[in-house]
C-alpha cells in the first residue's frame, strides 16, 4: 500500500517507507540505503548520526526531493515526496550563497523568486531573528563564516518552509563559534516550533540539539536504533555548558557512540 493511501498520524508528519536508494549499476553499483523505515512528527528536531558512508546524506536528500529512491517512499504530511519543494527549506556544510547579492537579497532570494509579496518583510523579520540586520546592506564576502551560516538559515527559514534540513551546517566551523551556532538554532527551533532534521558527525551535537537522534549503520544504510532525549524541550534554559556537564547527558552521549563504535568509526 502506498504511504499516500495511508491517513498520517501525528507522528507521521514525515515517513520513509522502505526507502532503499542504488547508485550505478552492474558490478560497479554501490547501495547506499537499504529499506530505511522512520517517521517522526511535526515539531520535532531529529538529528540523524552514523559511520561515515553510511547514507545519513542520502537519506536527506530524498526528503529533500533532489534524489528519487530506487525502492520504497517517503512522504510530507501524507504526500509523497517527487521533487524539491517550498515546503522543504535546506541549509548545506557551505553556505552556498550568491556572492553578488547584499545580505538582504541572499535571505529572500527564493521568496522574490517565486514572486512573493512581503519579501523584505520576511527578510527582515529572518535577518532580526539571526542577529543579521544591521549587516543587511553587506556583501557574504564581509561576514565571517558563522554569519554566513546564519545567513544561509535566514535564507532556508524566510521561504517559511514546515521541515527544515541540516547537512552538517555546523561541520566547517571553529569549536567556539560552533557552539554558538548550536544555541542560535535552539533558539530559532524554540521559537519558531519547526521540525528540523539535522545530520551530523558529532555525537555531543546531536544529543545536544535533538529530541531524538537517529543511529544508522554502516552501508548499506538502515535505522539501527532510535534514542528520544530530552534536554532539547526540558533543559534549553540551562545554557549548553551546563547541558553538557549533565550526568544524563554524558550516559545518553556515551550510548549513541558505543552504538556507532560497534559499527564502525564515525
Amino acid at each position: 500500500m502506498s504511504a499516500a493511501s495511508v491517513r498520517p498520524t501525528a507522528r507521521d508528519f514525515v515517513r520513509f517507507d522502505g526507502v532503499s536508494v542504488r547508485y550505478g549499476t552492474g558490478t560497479s553499483a554501490v547501495q547506499a540505503l537499504e529499506r530505511a523505515d522512520l517517521s517522526f512528527a511535526a515539531g520535532d528536531f531529529i538529528c540523524i548520526v552514523g559511520p561515515s558512508g553510511c547514507g545519513k546524506t542520502t537519506l536527506m536528500q530524498t526528503l529533500a526531493g533532489f534524489l528519487k529512491p530506487t525502492s520504497g517512499e517517503v512522504s510530507l504530511e501524507g504526500k509523497v515526496v517527487e521533487g524539491p519543494g517550498p515546503e522543504r527549506g535546506v541549509v548545506f556544510q557551505q553556505p552556498a550563497l550568491f556572492p553578488w547579492m547584499t545580505v538582504a537579497a541572499n535571505a529572500g532570494f527564493g521568496p522574490r523568486l517565486r514572486g512573493s509579496r512581503d519579501v523584505d518583510a520576511r527578510a527582515e523579520t529572518w535577518l532580526r531573528t539571526v542577529g543579521l540586520w544591521e549587516f543587511r546592506d553587506r556583501y557574504p564576502y564581509e561576514l565571517s563564516g558563522g554569519m554566513q551560516q546564519r545567513l544561509a538559515i535566514a535564507r532556508a527559514l524566510c521561504g517559511e518552509p514546515k521541515i527544515l534540513l541540516m547537512d552538517e551546517p555546523f561541520g566547517a566551523l571553529d569549536a567556539l563559534t560552533r557552539e554558538r551556532m548550536q544555541e542560535e538554532l535552539h533558539a530559532v527551533w524554540r521559537r519558531t516550533g519547526m521540525t528540523v532534521v539535522f545530520i551530523t558527525h558529532s555525537v555531543e551535537e546531536a544529543v545536544y540539539l535533538g529530541t531524538e537522534v537517529v543511529v544508522m549503520s554502516p552501508r548499506p544504510g538502515r535505522i539501527v536504533d532510535r534514542i528520544a532525549v530530552r534536554f532539547a524541550r526540558e533543559m534549553a534554559e540551562d545554557g549548553i555548558r551546563a547541558v553538557k556537564s549533565d550526568p544524563e547527558f554524558i550516559a545518553t552521549r556515551e550510548r549513541v557512540l558505543s552504538l556507532i563504535w560497534q559499527m564502525g568509526e564515525t
